[in-house]
């Protein structure tokens, strides 16, 4: 799960005895390094708990790589520690969401290939990671690399709206053990708290995470029919009769995957709330045509020819967005381009059922009806 690094550099230099009493550190514009037991104070402008940070990481020696782009509103510092784990932290202001297309929200892993599932006990925010079994059958690294992102909605006076956490933590325990899940948490959840603090933002904090579930394989299957998660509504027909989904729980990205006997992808919707549709309507600015979702087109029904059908909602956060996506054919076809009336028919159907019971739960507005 590679994420952009953001390194401005500007060497400069410093004294020798300044070395021997903080370890060292090297300043690169916003970037610095330190290399001390007294690093994860400073780290992430101060915002981590080194307690925490400690007994998930573990003892030894510490290395820290800080990167401030107060210019993107974003906080990002790397932990290593010396025969323990790491983590990779980012603190973003979610004004700054879709700046400069920052990539700035995490979804799940590359390429989609497993469905990160809700943080839940009272907090908004995605658990993800890409499983063993769907990953390179040569790669014997028993580390796990795990992704926990938390959006929190500020009440404060600091004019701060909204903060973005997202940690990786690469730790060498499986998730396989439901007991060693929690711990891919802590430093997120800490950090949360200790950011919502510094910076007046006064956010709802969540419970203790105390369990998380598996996030979810792709071929983790089962009968349309029986879906009670994100694809609970939606009923079989036009050849879809699988599904493949995530439970819902205060996620703000969710998605439900459709498709036929053969296991042939159909359809891919999406929920998107607060800064993931936020986001998602400023990468599409520069794009020019009806089948792009717009904030100022509430709902669009995918036509032939069309990439995608959405509508939205009101939230609290802002406007939600609900997606339809048609996969391609096998042969490499557009669906759009041939399918009838009840083909079309059936996706408004599929698309009204997933946003309403989406927007129901995170306590929105019915969806925009087209």
């Amino acid at each position: 799960m590679a994420v952009r690094r953001i390194v401005l550099r500007v060497v400069a230099t410093l004294a020798a005895a300044a070395v021997a009493v903080a370890g060292f550190l090297f300043v690169h514009g916003d970037f610095q390094r330190w290399k001390d037991e007294s690093a994860l104070d400073s780290a992430c402008d101060g915002l981590l708990d080194r307690d925490v940070v400690r007994g998930v990481l573990g003892p030894g020696a510490v290395d820290v790589e800080n990167t401030e782009r107060a210019d993107m509103g974003l906080v990002r510092c790397e932990v290593l520690i010396d025969g323990g784990g790491s983590a990779d932290i980012r603190v973003l202001d979610t004004a700054y969401v879709g700046e400069e297309r920052l990539d700035s929200l995490y979804a799940g892993p590359p390429g989609e290939t497993a469905l990160a599932v809700p943080v839940g006990q009272g907090w908004t925010g995605l658990f993800g990671a890409r499983p063993k079994h769907v990953g390179d059958p040569f790669d014997t690294d028993e580390a796990e690399d795990v992704t926990v992102s938390l959006v929190l909605g500020c009440a404060g006076a600091g004019g701060t709206k909204g903060l973005s956490v997202t940690v990786e933590t690469t730790l060498d325990k499986t998730l396989d053990d439901p007991a060693n899940r929690p711990e891919f948490a802590r430093i997120a959840t800490s950090t949360a708290a200790k950011a919502s603090k510094a910076r007046r933002c006064g956010a709802r904090l969540g419970q203790p995470v105390r369990s998380l579930g598996l996030p979810v394989n792709e071929t983790e299957y089962r009968p349309l029919g029986t879906a009670d998660g994100t694809c609970s509504g939606i009923n079989a027909g036009q050849g879809v009769s699988v599904a493949t989904e995530t439970e819902r729980g205060g996620a703000p990205y969710e998605m439900c995957r459709l498709a036929d006997a053969d296991l042939g992808m159909r359809y891919v919707l999406v929920a998107r709330f607060g800064p993931y549709a936020q986001e998602e309507f400023a990468d599409n600015q520069e794009y020019d045509g009806e089948d792009v979702p717009s904030p100022d087109t509430p709902a669009h029904d995918r036509r032939p020819g069309d990439r995608t059908g959405w509508t939205t909602a009101k939230c609290s956060d802002g406007q939600a967005l609900f997606t339809l996506q048609a996969a391609n054919r096998r042969d490499g076809g557009e669906p759009g381009e041939t399918m009838g009336s009840p083909q079309l028919a059936y996706e408004r159907a599929a698309l009204s059922a997933f946003a309403e019971r989406s927007a129901k739960a995170h306590g929105c507005s019915a969806p925009v009806r087209s």
